[in-house]
């Protein structure tokens, strides 16, 4: 599904006539003040200042060592690694599109992959891993390993790479399955088919030296008035660094149509994970004391992504808006106060692991 872009403020900002930088340690995507003009990839400061525009594009993700950023552009979306000190731009191969999840050693990409039939109906989502080189110069493409091969499967939902970038988290079911029908799994970047199985219905990782944060859904029934419903709960677990212990975090009682909460971010102490608590039309965001669940909401009654706990564990960087409305990226303290904005109007926002906005 391709990201919703939001409008920016164009003010300060200045067109990149070759090389933007040498690092960044924001990435984002904004658009013109013209409802119908185009988005564009954003590298700034942490604090969003600074800001230079790429080229256009509707979803942008940085290498954790800010020295790139791949991002997706076009109708029919076509993704590419640009180097932010040289200006050296490749495409990564076939579908390779969105999530573009980079491993923590900036040198490896993880991306959605998908197939089709003659009449271009998806028919598989699948997970592709891409070596990125040390030199983009003379480097026209970049190859997309077909890691987990996207007919008949829906890889999704998150993809995670372990602290030392050897490893990959990813949740794997049937296409046509529901979401609770989906398994969690491990397994070597080197070799799909030695996957280790770590939570049953788990999707979304997030994955820090403190070990795996994962949604888990079951399904569930509610009453909507008078009538029963079916719906999807979902609780949050976390799985030890050496993948031998789960626990379920949190222990949300979801009514209605809410589905619960889900996991973003862990702090870097391991003692909280930023996630959010919502499903049918909002989507506050909250952290979650590690061990034990202790849950603070800290943004309600809104549509929140939850992006990043700062270098120092002090703040949290989210997208805030409202369906529709104006996107803001903004940052708050771990008590909910002391509120910022670093930028106007923006969307698919991404961070380096420094990030100290």
């Amino acid at each position: 599904m391709k990201p919703r872009t939001m409008i920016v403020l164009a003010v300060g900002i200045a067109a990149a006539a070759g090389p933007a930088a040498a690092n960044a340690t924001m990435a984002y995507v904004s658009q013109s003040a013209r409802p119908t003009g185009p988005s564009y990839v954003m590298v700034a400061n942490d604090d969003g200042r600074g800001a230079t525009r790429i080229t256009k594009g509707d979803y942008v993700s940085i290498s954790p060592d800010g020295a790139r950023i791949a991002y997706t552009a076009g109708a029919n979306p076509v993704s590419t690694v640009y180097d932010l000190a040289t200006g050296e731009s490749a495409t990564l191969q076939g579908t390779c599109q969105y999530l573009l999840t980079w491993s923590p050693d900036s040198k490896m990409i993880g991306c959605t992959t998908q197939s089709a039939n003659r009449k271009g109906i998806v028919t598989g989502n699948g997970l592709g891993l891409a070596q990125i080189p040390a030199s983009l110069t003379g480097v026209a493409s970049i190859p997309v390993a077909d890691y987990i091969t996207a007919p008949g499967n829906a890889v999704g939902m998150g993809v995670a790479f372990s602290p030392d970038s050897t490893k990959v988290a990813f949740g794997l079911m049937k296409f046509s399955s529901h979401a609770p029908a989906g398994t969690l799994y491990v397994a070597p970047v080197t070799d799909a088919s030695a996957r280790v199985a770590v939570l049953a219905r788990g999707s979304s990782p997030v994955w820090s030296a403190a070990g795996i944060a994962a949604t888990q859904s079951t399904n569930a029934t509610v009453m909507l008035g008078r009538y029963r419903t079916r719906t999807v709960h979902t609780q949050i677990w976390t799985i030890s660094p050496d993948l031998a212990t789960k626990t379920q975090l949190t222990r949300y009682r979801a009514r209605g149509l809410m589905s619960g909460p889900g996991a973003a971010a862990w702090s870097p102490s391991g003692n909280l994970v930023l996630g959010t608590i919502g499903g049918e039309d909002v989507s506050d965001m909250a952290t979650f004391g590690v061990p034990g669940g202790a849950t603070r909401v800290l943004v309600k009654n809104s549509i929140v992504n939850p992006v990043a706990v700062s270098a120092d564990g002090q703040r949290l960087l989210y997208g805030s808006g409202t369906e529709g409305g104006t996107q803001y990226i903004r940052t708050t303290g771990l008590n909910g106060k002391g509120t910022r904005t670093l930028v106007s109007r923006a969307t698919s926002v991404s961070v380096t692991a420094g990030w100290n906005g």
